[in-house]
């Protein structure tokens, strides 16, 4: 799957947010697709997603990767330009939930 970009959706807690969309096999003719919002960690050098909407179950589903259980949510019909929309709506509550729900 090819990362078609990846922008910053703003701060939170003093960490950058950003989003990413990945599609196959291509723009013109999405088949599968990635959306996830995430930040780097800059302990680990690693990227933190906190909420992903995927097809990567051959299914659409959100994964909630804010909360502690991290639940899979297959009851959900987004597009992947509507999962978009979605994430960037709601990023900083899905960051704040995150934030409670990991505190170290």
């Amino acid at each position: 799957m090819a990362k078609l970009y990846s922008r910053l959706l703003g701060h939170y807690d003093g960490r950058p947010y950003f989003i990413s969309v990945s599609v196959s096999p291509n723009i013109n003719t999405v088949e599968d697709f990635s959306v996830a919002v995430h930040y780097n960690d800059p302990n680990t050098e690693r990227e933190v997603q906190i909420a992903r909407i995927d097809t990567a179950h051959e299914t659409v589903h959100f994964d909630r990767l804010y909360r502690r259980n991290q639940p899979k949510d297959t009851n959900v019909d987004f597009s992947v330009w509507d999962a978009e929309q979605h994430l960037e709506e709601n990023w900083r509550q899905y960051a704040s939930t995150y934030a409670e729900n990991h505190a170290d």
